[in-house]
């Protein structure tokens, strides 16, 4: 992912989480995926400082991480779960 891609990534991110933040209340659906678009936005960014500090092996394992937050975030909960702990800095 190139610099401009991450920042488009993080943008769109941006957008999706404000959109939900405005709503009065939160299905617990929604609340699912805000949580997931933090998660995504937070590894992006994560992606971002490694390629600034020229950290390769991290970069490639948080692209990875992200990867599996896109294709398997909303659908698997538990998958979700050890995301979080994960990418919250828990077992970094």
């Amino acid at each position: 992912m190139t610099d401009e891609d991450l920042e488009r990534e993080v943008q769109k991110l941006n957008e999706h989480i404000d959109e939900l933040s405005k709503a009065d209340s939160l299905t617990k659906q929604e609340k699912k995926r805000q949580n997931l678009l933090e998660l995504k936005k937070e590894t992006l960014e994560r992606i971002k400082q490694a390629k600034e500090k020229k950290n390769q092996s991290q970069e490639i394992k948080l692209t990875m991480d992200y990867a599996l937050l896109e294709e398997y975030g909303e659908k698997h909960p538990l998958l979700l779960h050890f995301a979080r702990i994960k990418l919250r800095g828990h077992i970094l």
